[in-house]
């Protein structure tokens, strides 16, 4: 059985009442070493890793604690992002919550920081985008909404420092294969327009759970730079995520 505080008695109590959940599919295999109890065991470990006080991490906690299937995603993204960066030696760390929006983290690079904005394109709920059917329009009308809207404030902390900035953007709206479709028209500059001069890239993002592991889809990987933006995302930073080995075309958030 688990034992991790993150995942106790009382919380499995809770999700076995509920039949649509996450959870549910992960606690039927949660006998010893099964992919359920490797899975939770993994989270946790990550979370207790992470730095920063309990009041700091404790959206963040809550977060991978919750039934809804769209923030428990959220968060192990933002957790496995992290853990990508951290496992291969870099220092990268979660930016201080305040007053106004803030970037999710900061990887120091020399004298300078890169930060990150971690999100999530789930299925939509959104009114803006009221197609029936999931398509590659809807998807790419999203991503303009997360840009323009929903994060400029998180982009505009850095621009005001003086610090490139990153959209990471995992994707769970569409079928596999769009990041191919997402980066033909991101080269086109069809999404950026000419006044976005914040945001420095756009890294597109696919990540999967194999035996009981997050890991990321290599050939998913779309690095798009903003051809306006006031701070380039440095090449270093870019190569990194762009050289990641795995295994076949998996690679692991946490490097061996």
């Amino acid at each position: 059985m688990i034992t991790d505080n993150l995942f106790n008695a009382d919380w499995k109590a809770t999700v076995k009442n509920d039949k649509r959940s996450w959870a549910l599919d992960v606690l039927e295999n949660e006998n010893e070493n099964g992919l359920g109890d490797i899975y939770l065991k993994c989270i946790s470990r990550w979370f207790s890793e992470m730095p920063g006080s309990n009041k700091q991490k404790n959206h963040l906690k809550a977060s991978l604690k919750s039934l809804d299937n769209t923030d428990h995603l959220g968060a192990v993204n933002e957790l496995s992002w992290w853990v990508f960066w951290v496992s291969r030696g870099f220092i990268i760390e979660p930016i201080p919550t305040g007053k106004n929006r803030t970037p999710d983290f900061c990887l120091k690079l020399e004298d300078l920081c890169v930060m990150f904005e971690v999100t999530t394109l789930n299925p939509s709920k959104d009114g803006r985008c009221n197609e029936i059917n999931y398509s590659e329009k809807n998807s790419l009308k999203r991503i303009i909404v997360k840009m323009y809207d929903e994060k400029i404030g998180q982009f505009q902390y850095a621009y005001n420092k003086k610090m490139p900035v990153v959209l990471v953007l995992y994707n769970y709206d569409e079928f596999t294969g769009f990041g191919v479709q997402f980066n033909r028209d991101m080269n086109k500059n069809s999404l950026f327009g000419d006044t976005l001069l914040e945001l420095s890239a756009i890294i597109y993002v696919e990540r999967y759970v194999q035996e009981g592991k997050p890991m990321l889809k290599k050939d998913s990987i779309k690095v798009v730079d903003n051809p306006n933006a006031e701070f380039p995302f440095p090449e270093e930073a870019k190569k990194q995520i762009m050289s990641a080995a795995g295994i076949d075309n998996w690679i692991d958030c946490e490097r061996a």
